[in-house]
């Protein structure tokens, strides 16, 4: 039996896990709460400037003629509407936004909060903020790809918190260094950091890149300690049974 102490599966064999009888838990939910709350802070720190200015301060410079923009009243794009998603959603809405949302069928939950569904194209085409909240799979591998990008308006932002693959990560440094998007916050990667220097996103105007912390709280260490030794214990009751 493997209990493992993440959300995603994608670093599993589950092929070979099935063929051998392997058990195999994720802890699901966990970091719910952190990620959700990482993208909203990512979608404001890109808007405002909150951490170059941290930058300029220090250097002895005031915000010159820089005017941010505010959440409020902005139409974001949510794509994937699974938990993370959802919570999300709820925090935007909380923000006054308007939220469009695309997945692959429609969670009631969703539309009863008043969002619309809508095709990825068309999200693409009419958000001013896209965020990213879907598993990586066959489907989702480079989802957002050079000709999508192409899709957003030059003033929207790109936040992805989902799993690094999900992004085309070179042709998303070059819409940003040709301003074909205004910004991007970006917490995943195509490999876990610390990333090299000469990583593309490390090299582009107006992204703000962490090192994926979306997980990373203590609340939710402590909630997934508590589902992973639960599915062991669990997994061993039966065994005595």
């Amino acid at each position: 039996m493997l209990s493992v102490a993440f959300t995603g599966l994608d670093h599993i064999d589950l092929e070979y896990c099935s063929k051998h009888g392997i058990k195999v838990q994720n802890a699901a939910g966990y970091s719910t709460t952190a990620v959700s709350e990482l993208a909203v802070g990512l979608m404001i720190d890109v808007m405002r400037h909150i951490t170059a200015f941290d930058g300029t301060i220090r250097k002895g410079n005031g915000r010159c003629p820089f005017l941010g923009r505010e959440l409020r009243g902005k139409t974001v794009g949510v794509v994937g509407t699974g938990a993370i998603g959802t919570a999300t959603i709820k925090l935007l809405l909380a923000f006054g936004c308007k939220v469009m949302a695309y997945n692959r069928s429609e969670h009631k939950e969703v539309v009863d909060m008043g969002v619309n569904y809508c095709s990825l194209e068309d999200l693409l085409k009419n958000s001013d903020i896209v965020t990213l909240h879907v598993p990586m799979t066959s489907e989702t591998h480079h989802l957002i790809n050079a000709e999508r990008l192409a899709l957003m308006k030059p003033t929207a932002i790109l936040i992805n918190t989902a799993r690094g693959n999900v992004v085309d990560i070179k042709a998303l440094a070059q819409s940003l260094k040709e301003g074909k998007i205004a910004g991007a916050g970006v917490d995943v990667y195509e490999q876990e950091p610390p990333l090299p220097t000469s990583h593309p996103l490390l090299n582009v105007p107006n992204c703000v890149a962490v090192p994926h912390i979306g997980f990373a709280t203590r609340e939710a260490f402590d909630i997934r300690a508590g589902i992973v030794f639960d599915h062991v214990n669990d997994f061993l009751a039966q065994q005595v049974q």
